[in-house]
């Protein structure tokens, strides 16, 4: 046992106290005193080095039980540095450069020395780089450096300073030894040294180096020019660098000058006029020169302007010179001997002197200019005499007849003489002279209708005056040359008169002496006029009269108007037997120049015409046999008249070959002749008359006279007889006795006033009859007819007739019938007159004589009024007649036998009724007066009269019920009253008005202006009439009034800032007067506009501008601190000011006031400005290790807004951050173990503060590697993942902890690389960090990892719907970096859309459709849940299924389409090729669009809507609103022909553009279903067409319209038929007292007609709807046989005529029979039943077998054609068209051959015989 033990595990750094106890058996003796036992000090911790150039601040954590420290750096070269300390750090001094030093800590105390550290390494800076040289390029301004290397250095950088500010660097590799810099300074010493880069230390600097760069180009050269001594100064700025100076000129034209001088200016001289001098200065240096060109040119005195001419043209001048070498500008100078100067500034070599005044003298001169020299070089003077001035007063008059003007003027000074001209604007013009002493001088030969603008000009020496004013002359209307008269050939009455165009306007007047008297035809002031009212056949002698304002000329035109000929009257034609010619004749006149009368055959043809100068004309080789039409019209100067009546003429039959027949109309003869025949013994003639006579006569001669019976047609053959043969009975000669005499003549019609009729029994043999009417004065009428009464339309009234009547043919007229007498109406009265007599209130009318009027009735008639009286004189006075009414006055005329017609009404105007309800108003404004009365009956005009008291009277006129009187004197009581006239009596109004004129304007109107109060008063004197006054003020912002009886007034709450114009209106109870004269005056200035201040954040200073609000002198600016005090104030006459040095942090006041005059504005605009905000103060800061983050805070600042702390660390680490509420702030990605120095920047919406004083906050190290964080989606847990701390022990813990966005912490703990943080939420953000020790602001942290958790589900989801489209939108997420929208629909369609905001549109959506709709959000590989589903409905889909049904009767069009779900609404559309629109609306799925436009066509289109939406448009459908079918159609059916019948079938016109229509018929032929027609018009724009169709046809035609936009239905159909075609099969029976007809049926033929064709016209003898018809005592054996229906009649059919049995007489013709065995020659009947189709018959022969027909073509090629027939009648079916063919049969049986028939012959293709 001893005295001593070892302590052994004691800690480091602690201080123990000691005591020993003795022990015995256990036992404890008594401590001992207690001693102290200190241990070695703890080993430093946390070692750390901040080096700086040679010197190292090395930092440790305090080590327990240290009182002392020893630090000791160490390199392998053995230098070694120490230092002792008692604190934690230590500097260690004389470190040198490009070394690797060992760093050790050791700690010690009283007793012992910790162990060592552990050691830390520090590399130092390179050494300075040695051995530096620098050298320049001179133009390029670059200089090279090189160096010797430094051992540890990685890099060099070369440093150029010119100790004034600028400098530069290049740099290199640790493997460099120069660099190349660019862009020195010139005239430069450069301070040049180099800097080696270490790893982590840069090395002090090199020893400088001077560079000095070349002299700088010499800048502001300045040249200044000596105009008078011809020499320039050269001045320029000091060139760094320079040592001397070199200049040089060098003019364009090669000459040259310099000088060499050390100072900054130079002199050279023998400098040129006129040159531009490039100048030079060339820098002379040490080792370079620069030379500098000075901008622009040194530009000499300009050289003197010569060749001075001047152009002078009335108060102008154009001066022109040579161009003066060097001069930039010139100036001319006109200047007389009074002082009149006029200039002008120039760059060219001519310039205008305008201004120049008449009747003067100039001396002009031309100075030369440039920017060189002030004084100017003058030319010579040039003298200029200027025109007189124009004559002035000039007046012109004018001689109408004459054409010649006199015009007047007043002398001019400087004139020689005057020329005054006269001009038309239209080429003509005219001028006279004068002396100088002259004033005036006439013209002649002026252009007629003409405005003259005259002027007069004064000659001049050199120059003549401009002219005078014009004055305005019209000379008299042109009366025109050349008339020219244009007669409406297609009317009786009408003309266009027209006349050459004259100059000027005049009104023209065109007159003619009509009846004895002049007339106006018309008026005009055109150059022609249209004259109406005309009598055919009249010449009317023109004069036309001009008119203008000066005067009216008349002249006549030596023209006559001759209107076309009348048609002409008592047309007759005479037949001239045998020579087939026609006589027409007519009644002459003188008038007609020619006559032209034509011929027509009823059956068609050539139309024969004949002109003729008299009143007759030949018509010579008609045809025989024909009817014929006769017209004529009557031609006169290029005009035809109407055609006159047409008269009809038949012509004789054809006679025979070789048979005349002559009958004579006065006695019952008749000759009958032929040609000798040879061998011809004697001649048996037989005469057969057509009412059964017959008579035959024997004769040897070839002429033979036989008296037959009156009024029959015969035929007469011929046969000659030999001494053994006769020969054939010769082709028959036709003839007809004269007419029998008329009987029964009657009288049937009489009394009328031009017509009468008779009547009388019907003569035998008759084709016409003449009845003649014979007046008392033996003048006549005739009358032509063929029928068995006349009527005369043309007889003489008052007259009485006797008329007997002729019968005629075609050759001879009878005997004249036994007479009857007509007795004519009384003739009209004519010319009426009627008078009234005003005063005694009678009205007289007269006439003429009526002839034999026995007594007159005349009445009066006015509305419902009627009176008469009965008189037998030519007079009568009717009183009591109404005032105020037009009374018609007819006169009737009696006869003995007669009442005659009343005459025609005679208008008499009684006089005018007084008028009544008499007033008077006035317009107020143009002071005229309308007086208005109630009109009274028989007025034709009214005469208002309006008088004073005091004598003033004013009238106006009027033929309405009212009329104005202008201008009433103002403030005056007149009394109206109106006058009622007529062109016979003036009857004034019983009662009167008053009126009051309007007052007077009021006068001296004065304004007072009170610019305190912004009024001013108004004040005038008292108007005549007024009540009250109206105060106005206007100005260009708007009018003020007001009312006040006074005679003063004030106007308050003027405008500021603006002129006002006052006027005084004076008014009464009515009216107001025209304002009074203008007083003009200014209001109280305005307040400024658009005040703005803005402060200057680096100098304080404030800015203040503002926009002037009317007009001002000059304004005040106050600035105003809000504690209260004017900060400072301007006066300026702009819009500006500044004020200097605010103070910061303050929030100021502007205010702006206009000054005009003695008047401020008010303060109505205030603008507040803040200052920059102060500098921050109070700032402080903490660490936030877990974010590896500092918190920064500061006192509030004065004016600030919002706040910028930012942290600059070493190694250029930045950081920051911002805030606007808070005094703190989270700098936030701080980097791990930096000194950071934080500052604060304070901010308003102006400015920014000067930054806060800076604080160091050092970032702890992270001795930890680098972490990773993974979020679990979901779990609401982040995976954090680590590598272990180096030199760690096993059972390290470590602590991951995480700051979220709301500074709530999650912690784990692990001993492994990863934990789990759980908690995490969804939308935050968090900071990470893992930590080896508790103390996470330790060096064993590793640095802060950044992540984000998953997005939330979105959140506040709504969706816009957009017809078809949505826009979903949702609250954002803080961490979401992108969204997805679906949308999924009823029918499965789904639809996305991806965002990275919190919106996403939607499109092309299913129509009709519900969708449901929900949102996710995601982070990187996060995707948030789904949103809460929203739900959205499309719009409704297009409609489909879209019809179109046009109306076009009111022009709309039904819309129908298929109906869809959800559509509450429909809109129908309708659009043009133009672009038109139309619209309809409905709730159904139909909808009528009405208004289309006819004719276009359109697009239509339906869409539908949901009430919110509409739907797209359906597909179009285009159609057209065409056209309607004809709302009608009718037929106008024309004869037969032919068997063809042409239909003009016409239609209503369609009401639509461009309406084209066409026609339509289907139908059957003859009834048979099997023969069917289809026919159409082409398209055309008429509504008619012809279209021809056979007989018996049924059709239906309709009608269609179209156009461009389509075509229309049919129209209603119409169903017709055409007339039937002649019948067939006819059968005639019967002897000669009873006779059948009958026929077969023709088709369609509702009714048959038979007629007697012997007698023209055919008389009806019998109508029946059967297929016979029976007649008795028939004496015509001509007949024939019509189809008709409702379509019109057929052609005609012949009527087969058979030899009735009965007594005949026997002559040789029966031996002639006998001889041929008994057989007699045939009758032939021929008919067409076609053009080309002809059927033959003729009578049955007894004893005859057969017949033999011969057919003869008449035309020399042709042979005859033969045939056998058995029966009586044959249709022949092969005939050539437009032939002649001659037929005739015999009767043969097998024994004997008869005599062959009369040939009869017939024309194919025109169905006529002959």
């Amino acid at each position: 046992m001893g005295t001593s033990c070892n302590l052994n595990n004691l800690v480091c750094g602690q201080e123990y106290s000691v005591t020993v106890e003795a022990m015995h058996t256990g036992c404890p003796g008594p401590a001992s005193a207690p001693v102290t036992l200190t241990t070695e000090p703890c080993v430093p911790m946390n070692l750390s080095v901040h080096y700086n150039v040679s010197t190292a601040q090395v930092m440790w954590g305090a080590a327990k039980g240290a009182s002392s420290y020893s630090v000791q750096a160490v390199t392998d070269q053995s230098p070694t540095a120490t230092c002792n300390t008692n604190n934690t750090s230590c500097l260690l001094n004389g470190l040198q450069c490009s070394q690797i030093y060992n760093v050790t800590v050791t700690a010690h105390n009283l007793g012992c020395d910790s162990l060592i550290s552990h050691t830390h390494h520090l590399m130092t800076e390179p050494c300075p780089p040695t051995n530096v040289q620098a050298s320049v390029a001179c133009e390029q301004l670059t200089a090279t450096v090189s160096w010797q290397q430094s051992a540890l250095a990685v890099g060099y950088v070369a440093y150029f300073d010119n100790q004034n500010g600028h400098s530069t660097s290049c740099v290199g590799t640790d493997a460099d030894t120069g660099c190349m810099v660019s862009g020195l300074m010139c005239g430069t010493v450069y301070r040049v040294w180099v800097k080696a880069l270490g790893r982590q230390y840069n090395s002090s600097d090199s020893n400088v180096a001077t560079l000095t760069t070349g002299p700088c180009e010499s800048s502001g050269i300045e040249a200044i020019v000596d105009c008078e001594a011809d020499t320039a100064t050269i001045s320029w700025q000091p060139s760094v660098g320079a040592t001397s100076y070199v200049t040089e000129l060098t003019a364009s034209s090669g000459h040259t000058t310099k000088c060499t001088t050390n100072y900054t200016n130079c002199v050279l001289s023998s400098l040129q006029c006129g040159e531009e001098y490039n100048v030079t200065v060339k820098a002379l240096g040490d080792a370079c020169n620069n030379t500098a060109q000075m901008a622009g040119h040194l530009t000499t005195e300009p050289c003197v302007p010569m060749n001075l001419s001047v152009h002078y043209n009335v108060s102008a001048a154009q001066v022109m010179w040579g161009a003066a070498k060097g001069a930039r500008s010139y100036s001319v100078q006109a200047v007389t001997d009074q002082g009149l100067t006029v200039t002008c500034n120039t760059t060219t070599t001519s310039g205008p002197l305008n201004g120049l005044q008449c009747s003067q003298i100039y001396n002009v001169t031309v100075m030369a200019h440039n920017q060189a020299c002030n004084n100017s070089v003058t030319s010579a003077p040039y003298r200029l005499m200027t025109e007189p001035c124009p004559p002035t007063s000039v007046q012109a008059s004018m001689a109408c007849e004459q054409l010649t003007s006199t015009v007047s003027w007043q002398l001019s000074d400087l004139a020689v003489g005057y020329v005054a001209y006269f001009d038309n604007q239209h080429g003509h013009k005219a001028s006279c002279v004068g002396t100088h002493t002259d004033t005036y001088c006439a013209v002649s030969g002026l252009m007629c209708g003409t405005v003259y603008s005259v002027w007069v000009k004064a000659l001049g020496q050199q120059y003549n005056s401009s002219d005078s004013s014009v004055f305005s002359l019209t000379s008299a209307p042109c009366l025109p040359r050349e008339v020219e008269v244009q007669v409406s050939c297609n009317t009786d009455g009408a003309a266009v008169v027209s006349w050459n165009a004259t100059y000027g306007t005049a009104n023209f007047s065109l007159t003619a002496i009509v009846s004895g008297g002049l007339q106006t035809l018309c008026e005009t002031q055109q150059h022609s006029c249209n004259v109406t009212g005309l009598s055919c056949g009249e010449t009317y002698n023109l004069s036309l009269t001009a008119t203008n304002e000066q005067c009216s000329l008349t002249a006549p035109t030596h023209t006559n108007l001759t209107t076309r000929p009348c048609p002409p009257r008592r047309v007759a034609v005479n037949l001239q037997c045998g020579s087939s010619t026609a006589a027409l004749s007519w009644e002459e006149r003188s008038d007609v120049e020619m006559y032209k009368a034509s011929a027509i055959k009823t059956s068609g043809g050539e139309v024969k015409s004949c002109n003729s100068t008299g009143s007759t004309c030949q018509f010579p080789g008609l045809d025989c046999g024909e009817t014929y039409n006769f017209t004529v019209t009557a031609h006169s100067q290029g005009c035809c008249s109407e055609a006159s009546s047409t008269v009809f003429i038949q012509t004789e039959p054809c006679q025979p070959e070789n048979v005349s027949a002559h009958t004579f109309c006065n006695s019952s003869d008749v000759q009958i002749s032929w040609n000798q025949a040879s061998g011809v013994v004697n001649y048996l003639v037989t005469a057969t008359g057509s009412l059964g006579y017959v008579e035959s006569y024997n004769t040897t001669q070839t002429l033979l006279s036989a008296a037959l019976p009156c009024g029959q047609d015969y035929n007469v053959t011929v046969r000659g007889r030999g001494s053994e043969c006769d020969t054939l009975p010769s082709s028959p000669a036709f003839f007809k006795t004269a007419p029998c005499v008329p009987y029964h003549v009657t009288t049937y019609v009489q009394c009328m006033s031009n017509t009468g009729s008779v009547s009388w029994g019907p003569s035998d043999g008759a084709e016409g009859y003449v009845a003649v009417a014979t007046g008392l004065d033996g003048h006549t009428h005739m009358c032509y007819t063929n029928t068995t009464s006349c009527t005369w339309n043309d007889l003489h009234c008052g007259e009485r007739y006797t008329v007997a009547v002729r019968a005629k043919d075609n050759n001879c007229t009878s005997l004249p019938s036994n007479s009857s007498v007509i007795y004519m109406d009384p003739c009209v009265p004519q010319n009426l007159s009627a008078a009234v007599d005003c005063s005694m209130k009678v009205v007289s009318l007269s006439w003429d004589a009526s002839n034999r009027t026995k007594y007159y009735n005349v009445s009066a008639e006015a509305g419902n009024q009627v009176t008469g009286l009965t008189t037998n004189l030519t007079t009568a006075h009717f009183s009591g007649f109404t005032c105020g009414q037009t009374y018609s006055l007819t006169v009737t005329p009696h006869s003995q036998h007669c009442p005659g017609d009343s005459s025609a009404p005679a208008s008499v105007q009684t006089w005018p009724c007084p008028p009544a309800g008499v007033s008077a108003t006035q317009d107020c404004l143009s002071s005229i007066v309308m007086v208005t009365w109630q009109t009274t009956n028989g007025s034709d005009y009214y005469t208002a009269n309006m008088q004073t008291d005091t004598g003033i009277s004013n009238m106006c006129m009027s033929a309405s019920d009212r009329c104005s009187v202008p201008g009433l004197v103002c403030g005056h009581n007149f009394t109206v009253s109106v006058t009622a006239s007529n062109q016979q009596c003036n009857i004034t109004s019983s009662h009167s008005s008053s009126l009051q004129s309007v007052p007077c304007v009021p006068t001296n109107v004065s304004v007072v202006n009170d610019c305190l109060g912004n009024s001013a008063v108004v004040s005038w004197s008292a108007s005549r009439g007024a009540v009250q006054y109206l105060v106005t003020a206007n100005s260009s912002y708007g009018n003020v009034s007001w009312q006040t009886s006074d005679l003063s007034h004030s106007l308050d709450n003027l405008t500021c800032g603006i002129c006002y114009t006052v006027q005084v209106v004076a008014m009464d109870d009515n009216c107001s007067s025209v304002p009074s004269q203008a007083v003009m005056f200014n209001s109280a200035p305005c307040p400024p506009q658009n005040v703005n201040a803005e402060v200057s954040c680096s100098s304080s200073d404030m800015a203040v501008s503002w926009n002037a609000s009317g007009e001002a002198d000059h304004f005040l600016v106050s600035v105003t601190a809000d504690n209260g005090g004017i900060m400072n104030s301007c006066n300026t006459t702009t819009t500006a000011c500044s004020i200097s040095n605010v103070t910061c942090g303050k929030m100021f006041t502007v205010r702006v006031t206009s000054v005009r005059g003695a008047c401020r504005s008010r303060h109505t605009q205030i603008h507040s400005i803040p200052s920059a905000p102060c500098q921050p103060q109070g700032i402080r800061g903490r660490l936030d290790c877990v974010a590896n983050s500092a918190w920064i805070s500061w006192n509030a600042t004065n004016g600030a807004d919002s706040y910028f702390v930012s942290a600059v660390g070493g190694e250029d680490r930045i950081a920051n951050c911002s805030t606007s509420s808070n005094t703190t702030c989270e700098v936030e990605d701080l980097a791990c173990g930096v000194l950071y120095n934080f500052s604060v920047i304070a901010k308003n919406s102006k400015c920014e503060s000067q930054p806060s004083a800076t604080i160091g906050l050092q970032t702890a190290p992270c001795s930890l590697s680098a972490i990773t964080a993974v979020a679990q989606c979901h779990n609401s847990s982040i995976l954090v993942m680590w590598s272990l701390m180096d030199g760690s022990e096993g059972d390290t813990v470590y602590t991951a902890t995480a700051e979220g966005r709301d500074q709530t912490y999650l912690s784990c703990n692990s001993t492994g690389t990863s934990c789990y943080l759980h908690g995490a939420q969804c939308d935050f953000h968090y900071k990470i960090i893992v930590s080896a020790s508790s103390d996470q602001c330790s060096g064993m942290r590793s640095p802060t990892y950044r992540i984000s958790m998953e997005p939330c589900p979105p959140k506040n989801v709504t969706v816009t719907p957009s017809c078809g489209d949505a826009v979903v939108s949702w609250s954002p997420s803080p961490v979401a970096e992108t969204y997805q929208v679906v949308a999924t629909g009823e029918d499965g369609h789904m639809h996305t859309c991806n965002s990275t905001s919190n919106n996403c549109s939607l499109s092309a959506l299913h129509c009709d459709r519900q969708y449901t709709v929900s949102v996710t959000a995601s982070h990187e590989n996060c995707t948030s849940k789904a949103s809460q589903n929203v739900t959205v409905s499309s719009g409704p889909c297009q409609p489909d299924g879209l019809s179109v049904t046009y109306h076009c009767n009111n022009e709309s069009a039904l819309l129908s389409w298929t109906p869809k779900d959800n559509a509450v609404e429909f809109f129908g559309c309708a659009q043009a090729a133009n672009g038109d629109m139309l619209y309809c609306q409905s709730t159904n799925p139909t909808c009528t669009i009405h208004s289309l436009q006819c004719g276009t066509a359109y697009n239509f289109s339906v869409q539908a809507s949901d009430g919110s939406c509409n739907s797209s448009f359906s597909d179009p459908v285009q159609s057209g609103a065409a056209p309607c079918a004809p709302d009608a159609i009718d037929v106008k059916l024309r004869p037969m022909r032919d068997q063809i019948q042409v239909m003009r079938f016409n239609w209503t016109q369609v009401t639509c553009n461009n309406t084209e229509y066409i026609l339509k018929l289907t139908g059957t032929l003859l009834g048979d279903s099997q023969s069917q027609f289809e026919l159409s018009s082409y398209y055309t724009s008429v509504t008619y067409f012809e279209i021809p169709l056979p007989c018996g046809s049924s059709y239906v035609a309709t009608v269609e319209s179209r156009n461009a936009a389509g075509a229309s239905d049919p129209s209603a159909p119409l169903n017709g038929t055409t007339a039937p075609c002649p019948t067939s099969g006819v059968v005639y029976t019967g002897n000669s007292s009873f006779v059948t007809v009958s026929w077969n049926a023709s088709v369609l033929a509702t009714m048959y007609t038979v007629y007697d064709n012997s007698v023209a016209p055919k008389v009806q003898l019998c109508t029946t709807a059967g297929l016979s018809c029976s007649l008795a005592n028939i004496a015509s054996t001509n007949l024939l046989i019509t189809a008709s229906n409702a379509a019109g009649e057929s052609e005609t059919t012949n009527v087969t005529h058979v030899v009735r049995e009965g007594r005949r007489r026997r002559d040789l013709s029966e031996q002639i029979a006998d001889n041929a065995g008994g057989l007699s020659a045939p009758v032939l009947d021929v008919n067409h039943a076609m053009s080309t189709v002809v059927f033959v018959e003729w009578s049955d022969v007894v004893g005859a077998t057969f017949y033999n027909m011969i057919i003869r073509r008449q035309d020399s090629s042709a042979e005859l054609q033969e045939m056998t027939v058995y029966g009586e009648s044959i249709i022949l079916t092969d005939l050539s068209p437009n032939f002649t063919y001659c037929i005739s049969v015999e009767a043969r049986n097998e024994d004997a051959s008869g005599p062959e028939s009369a040939p009869v012959c017939v024309q194919t293709g025109r169905g006529q015989t002959r």
